[in-house]
């Protein structure tokens, strides 16, 4: 689910870059040493911008770069953690 794009300005980049976010439910993500395995994943991918991680609401919104990096690629990528991830779409 594309939850909202926006344009960013950056120093280090010439022109405007679009990005996005995607909402990812995880299952059996319960504490928080589950959260810190799942943010390994995703914390160096190049595109990713920034992670959100709740382990209460078993949830992951990440903000990336789609030139860079597809949704496709970031469930792919969190799944190597060893939980199951769904992509939320409405």
């Amino acid at each position: 689910m594309v939850l909202g794009t926006k344009n960013y300005l950056r120093n280090d980049y010439e022109g405007t870059m679009t990005t996005e976010r995607a909402l990812f439910k995880v299952v059996g993500m319960y504490c928080t040493s589950c959260k810190s395995i799942v943010e390994k994943q995703l914390k160096d991918e190049k595109g990713v911008m920034k992670i959100d991680i709740n382990n209460m609401t078993d949830s992951v919104i990440v903000n990336f770069d789609p030139s860079l990096i597809t949704k496709d690629d970031i469930k792919n990528r969190l799944e190597k953690s060893g939980y199951h991830f769904v992509r939320v779409s409405q």
